[in-house]
């Protein structure tokens, strides 16, 4: 196999359709408070669209201290044991919020 130096070849990204055609979680880390959550890849499919899965965590922000600089996203498949410890968080629904932005006209 040729060596591409460390590149993947065009269209072989791994994305989050991917990933929940093979039954793969995603696992969302916060680098600064060491917070670990486990996701669906279709449920965050349907928020952040059919991206790479690696790209997940720059799109989040991290509930417990509220930065995103230090979002890292991955998937994997755990194993049947690894499996019964991890609590997976589902997607309810989506609200889109409206806001009103003011602004002073002189």
């Amino acid at each position: 196999m040729p060596d591409t130096g460390g590149r993947r070849k065009r269209g072989s990204e791994w994305k989050l359709s991917n990933a929940h055609e093979v039954g793969q979680l995603a696992r969302v880390q916060c680098g600064l408070c060491n917070v670990k959550r486990w996701y669906q890849p279709g449920d965050l499919r349907e928020i952040f669209g059919n991206v790479e899965a690696v790209l997940v965590g720059s799109k989040m922000s991290c509930e417990r201290c509220g930065k995103n600089e230090y979002m890292h996203a991955e998937t994997q498949n755990p194993s049947a044991r690894e499996r019964q410890g991890i609590r997976v968080r589902r997607l309810a629904g989506i609200k889109v919020l409206r806001r009103v932005i003011w602004r002073d006209e002189n």
